[in-house]
């Protein structure tokens, strides 16, 4: 697999703000421009990031008071980096330990190089070869947050803060009827409209981007790149729904195959390890898998200790993946016993 730098597939023109500009300032850029976060800069130093998650938190906990702040009160700080030379699948994991959707980029003398997004990482990972033959029931979301007509858009900020989602869903007799999501909240912000007492299908995008539950994950991700959306409804032979595919799952899946890949090459390294007559060979064959593991290997359980630590006890997400990290991180353990067992004997 080739591996890019993060420093190839970034986007360089990022949008920055000083300290003391207003946060209404700040949110009428970031729509007018269709961004999805700015830079807080203080001179040449970065000191802050502002997300469209950030709007929907705070809009949940401050109402419309944040009209009357400056972002460097609301600011995330500090600022999560990684460096330019990073290769895309360390960056990949770096999303996942951290559960980011924005790293900012920075060169050898500290100076931003520019930001990259999950969208980045799963444009430029392959995930053709990850992917092509996965089935969606595997990797969505079966979980879907559901609203209905007449429910207050502040009642939808409200649940997404709390349950720490992008999104809900709008349904009339279980079909999927609009979506609401982060930069849908972002542009009402922006046009100052009364979140209590508007309602969510006035102003749910609509209509709802669909795919059928028999498409491929690789389907899904190709049709998320080409509409530039971060989602897909995941519909029955019915048109009711199922579930939602977001680009975080596919981040997920494509850790999760990337394991599996490396399961493969383990086997592999064994076959050739029981065929080995010499004992140099087979401590070769051992570093050379011990080599291809040992990031992966260790980014996951980096990744498992920080999602433990940070998880709430009823986010069944989080703890769905907490338990297949487990079982991915025993099976390779045991693959390279098995190998430091045959090159004693």
């Amino acid at each position: 697999m080739a591996k890019k730098t993060i420093s190839e597939i970034l986007t360089k023109d990022v949008v920055s703000v000083q300290p003391t500009t207003p946060t209404s300032d700040v949110i009428s850029i970031m729509r007018e421009k269709k961004i999805s976060c700015v830079l807080v800069m203080d001179g040449n130093n970065l000191v802050g990031i502002f997300t469209e998650r950030n709007i929907v938190h705070l809009l949940h906990q401050m109402d419309g008071t944040i009209r009357d702040k400056n972002i460097e009160e609301l600011m995330t700080t500090p600022v999560l980096t990684i460096p330019s030379n990073t290769n895309i699948y360390q960056a990949h994991d770096f999303f996942e330990k951290h559960g980011v959707r924005h790293l900012v980029v920075v060169l050898p003398d500290g100076r931003v190089a520019g930001v990259a997004t999950q969208t980045d990482i799963i444009d430029n990972l392959e995930a053709e070869y990850f992917l092509e033959h996965k089935d969606l029931s595997r990797i969505m979301t079966r979980n879907v947050v559901i609203m209905k007509k007449g429910q207050s858009v502040q009642e939808a900020i409200d649940i997404m803060a709390k349950v720490m989602i992008s999104c809900v869903l709008v349904e009339d007799n279980n079909a999927p009827v609009g979506i609401l999501t982060e930069r849908d909240i972002a542009e009402l912000f922006h046009k100052n409209r009364d979140m209590k007492q508007l309602k969510v299908e006035e102003v749910m995008s609509q209509p709802v981007q669909t795919i059928p539950q028999r498409t491929s994950a690789y389907e899904a991700t190709v049709l998320m790149m080409q509409q530039k959306i971060r989602r897909l409804v995941v519909i029955d032979n019915n048109g009711g729904i199922v579930g939602i595919i977001t680009q975080y799952d596919i981040l997920k899946e494509l850790e999760w195959s990337h394991i599996e890949s490396l399961h493969g090459i383990i086997e592999e390294k064994e076959k050739k390890l029981i065929e080995a007559e010499k004992l140099a060979a087979a401590v070769q064959i051992v570093r050379d898998v011990a080599h291809e593991i040992r990031n992966p290997l260790q980014v996951l359980t980096i990744g498992l200790y920080y999602l433990q630590e940070t998880a709430t006890k009823d986010d069944a997400t989080v703890h769905k993946t907490i338990e297949r990290m487990n079982n991915a991180i025993t099976r390779i353990e045991v693959f390279l016993d098995s190998f430091v067992h045959a090159t004693r004997g």
